[in-house]
This record gives C-alpha cells, structure tokens and sequence, in this order.
C-alpha cells in the first residue's frame, strides 16, 4: 500500500473511531468489510468515506 493510500485508510479509521466509538481494530475491519462488500480497495472506501463525512460536516 502506498504511503497516500495509507494516510486515507488511516484518516477513515480515524473518522470511524470518533463517530462510531470503535478501537482501531474493530474501525480496520470495519472498513475492510466495507470494501469486501463493494468489491473495491481499502483505499477506495476510505476515499469515498472521508468525503461524505466532509460534505457531512460542512
């Protein structure tokens, strides 16, 4: 994983964490079954994720 996918991956974990409570463990694999789900990468999901949450939080 690239270093810029990493920082998005990290960046939804962290969303995750704050919005749902979640440890950084259980935030991970939240997103990892996010993205088995909808057939696309960790930092695919993490992209989409981060910015419904800016358009959220506008």
């Amino acid at each position: 994983m690239s270093r810029e996918d990493q920082k998005l991956v990290d960046g939804a974990r962290d969303i995750l964490m704050r919005q749902r409570a979640l440890n950084e463990e259980e935030a991970y694999s939240l997103l990892s079954e996010m993205a088995d789900k909808r057939r696309t990468g960790l930092a695919d999901i993490s992209l989409q994720l981060i910015n419904i949450t800016k358009r959220l939080t506008v």
